[in-house]
């Protein structure tokens, strides 16, 4: 048997500068609004006061953010051409038509920049965007942009500067530019860049990513739009602006190029304010499952409101608690675990990055405290994501694969098979894995213990152990339907 034995940031620069030290890539994987919490919209609009200096492709990022507004005046933006101070609103300093020589490429230009943040020390964010520049750049050139950003950082450490990729408008077919020596050009240094903001932590706005990605709605899946370029040794393959963008309707793309880039930027501003992992948990317990789901016979009268992973051998200190279980399709509560790492049989104790108590649904998703949000912790991802579930009678169970991404939430399903526990240690019930019952001490092991712990409270009724199936009464059909035909089953999370 394997067995492995939540302070909130009252001060928001802390959460800020953790943010960053982590590193954020903004890309067509940020696009999915409505994955952003509302209260961290209103976290952006209070506290993000973001310095935006650009030319004309730049400028799809504001006709986006504006078209998000229209629909939705919740998404409400000041945007003006100094700093805005509207409340309630996301504040933006829209520098325009400023080229390279206007922000860091000049001495003229750099201390331009340093004037607007030290007359405006609200400023948390800057960042300037490229028009079609690195068409022609050398690797001097780009190097040369990098440095310059990374003085503007050594000398305002309270402002997040962020990087950005050059737009990806040159390719077979494009109206823009179709010249192909410039484009694989172009990707070369967008492959600096982003070399540049993964190798020391940074924020990257991966403007050309967003161009070459396009997701098609019938088949619902994502389109990568590239050709082929010999450079002289190899064949290439050069992304570049999706035909689904080839239009001239606003910043020389479509109005749906520039919406996804004012999606990607609430995105953005929304993890630098601090939004955490988002994570999309579906998982079984036996005690309770009937073939299709899982009974509630614990709501709401026995459910605690206080979580109940406080004591051995969980001993979680987590300070979750609900006034009242918020609806009637929670079955219990459970703890999740993540942890970071390369590989699942090195997903150790020492690799737990943070725990969380949560709600169990009855169709096997679990949930924050509201009862039908995914969960979010306040950190990044170094290597692979792993999860953990724990449940107070029944065998705890991790993730055989990695959790994947996929529009910045993190989602894994449990029930579709055995394997998709570490170990298969899950059983298989009308088609659909289960974690397995019967754990009454949460030892890890299913043994001559639990079945006494059992005797103990038979007759009992109440939130105990014993009760493998979870109906409240604790009875025969525990011991017998439960307990009995999962004896010798271990966890097996390793230690």
């Amino acid at each position: 048997m394997k067995k492995t034995v939540n302070i909130l940031a009252i001060i928001f620069v802390l959460i800020f500068n953790n943010a960053i030290s982590q590193g954020i890539i903004v890309d067509h994987t940020s696009e999915n609004l409505s994955q952003i919490p509302m209260n961290w919209i209103d976290s952006v609009q209070e506290k993000q006061k973001w310095h935006y200096a650009h030319t004309s492709h730049g400028g799809q990022l504001i006709t986006g953010l504006y078209t998000i507004e229209s629909i939705n005046p919740v998404y409400n933006i000041e945007i003006k051409g100094y700093l805005p101070n509207v409340s309630g609103s996301f504040c933006i300093f829209n520098a325009q038509w400023e080229s390279p020589e206007e922000y860091w490429k000049t001495a003229a230009g750099m201390n331009k920049t340093r004037n607007i943040l030290n007359n405006n020390p609200t400023i948390n964010v800057s960042q300037w965007s490229w028009c079609t520049q690195l068409n022609q750049y050398s690797v001097e050139d780009t190097q040369e942009y990098l440095d310059s950003i990374s003085v503007l950082e050594a000398e305002f450490p309270n402002v997040t500067f962020v990087y950005m990729t050059g737009n990806a408008q040159t390719g077979p077919g494009n109206h823009y530019n179709q010249n192909l020596t410039q484009g694989y050009n172009r990707y070369m240094r967008n492959e600096q860049i982003r070399t540049h903001c993964i190798n020391n932590n940074r924020v990257l706005f991966d403007f050309a990513d967003i161009d070459c990605w396009w997701y098609n709605p019938t088949t619902e899946e994502w389109e990568l739009s590239t050709y082929q370029y010999w450079n002289g040794n190899d064949t290439i393959t050069v992304p570049f602006e999706h035909p689904q963008y080839n239009l001239n309707q606003a910043g020389h793309t479509s109005y749906e190029n520039c919406e996804n880039k004012g999606k990607a930027s609430w995105w953005m501003m929304a993890k630098l304010t601090g939004m955490d992992v988002r994570v999309a948990l579906k998982v079984f317990i036996e005690g309770p499952f009937n073939g299709a789901d899982m009974n509630t016979g614990l709501n709401p009268e026995t459910i605690p409101l206080l979580q109940p992973y406080n004591i051995s051998p969980w001993n979680y200190a987590g300070a979750e608690s609900v006034v009242s279980i918020p609806n009637a399709d929670v079955i219990d509560w459970v703890l999740v675990e993540l942890r970071d790492t390369t590989d699942a049989s090195l997903a150790t104790g020492e690799t737990i990055i943070d725990r969380q108590a949560a709600f169990l649904m009855n169709d096997g998703a679990v949930v924050s405290l509201d009862g039908s949000s995914n969960l979010s912790f306040n950190h990044s991802i170094n290597h692979s994501l792993f999860a953990v579930i724990r449940h107070r009678n029944h065998l705890g169970i991790m993730s055989a694969n990695p959790v994947t991404e996929y529009s910045g939430i993190y989602t894994y399903d449990f029930t579709t098979a055995v394997s998709q526990a570490y170990d298969s240690t899950q059983k298989l019930v009308n088609g659909k894995a289960v974690m397995i019952g019967g754990d009454a001490n949460a030892d890890g092991d299913i043994d001559a213990t639990d079945k006494a712990i059992w005797a103990s409270q038979a007759a009992d009724q109440g939130y105990i152990s014993g009760d493998f199936n979870m109906d409240r009464q604790i009875a025969n059909p525990d011991k017998n339907e439960k307990w009995l035909p999962n004896v010798g089953q271990a966890s097996q999370i390793p230690e």
